[in-house]
């Protein structure tokens, strides 16, 4: 059995540690094979270096950068922009009772589409309480308003559109 380290009352997450980065084509093929053969996943985050749209600072400031990870990638039937180059993904598990038959399965299916060597770690890697910055940002009223999926998830002022993408599961509104 693996070693845990939950807080109490937080759902466990798996975290995929790749050796390298991953390509847009990649994540693409491993989300979709991890939303379409693991039942119980709850939300999916990815880690990563940023692919900004233009170059930051320097003589090329503003000038736009024409980086190929940086494209849309279709998962679950719903396109999303690629902003950051997948370095670490983190699966949070709704079915606790079932974690040891998921972190198989999610192993099983890393070895099938990943190129490299891999580490799966069990425990949790994102906040699952209100932080100060989702206070901030939305306000007492919006926390509890908000989908508990969001928690941690945003700096105060990055736009919530711009840094998160949210799928519907299968017969959800």
């Amino acid at each position: 059995m693996l070693e845990r380290k939950i807080p109490e009352g937080a759902k466990p997450e798996v975290q995929i540690f790749p050796q390298r980065l991953l390509s847009a084509d990649t994540t693409e093929k491993l989300l979709n094979e991890l939303l379409e053969r693991v039942e119980g996943i709850g939300r999916i985050v990815i880690h990563g270096p940023g692919l900004p749209k233009a170059v930051p600072f320097g003589p090329a400031r503003g000038k736009p950068v024409k980086h190929p990870e940086r494209r849309p990638i279709e998962v679950h039937g719903e396109k999303i922009p690629m902003k950051v180059q997948t370095g670490q993904i983190i699966v949070e598990i709704e079915d606790e009772d079932r974690l040891d038959d998921i972190v198989e399965e999610i192993e099983k299916i890393c070895r099938e589409i990943l190129p490299c060597d891999f580490e799966v770690q069990v425990g949790r890697f994102t906040r699952h309480k209100p932080t100060v910055t989702d206070y901030l940002k939305f306000g007492e009223e919006g926390v509890k308003k908000l989908d508990k999926r969001l928690l941690g998830l945003v700096e105060p002022r990055a736009r919530l559109a711009d840094r998160v993408s949210v799928l519907k599961k299968k017969g959800e509104d």
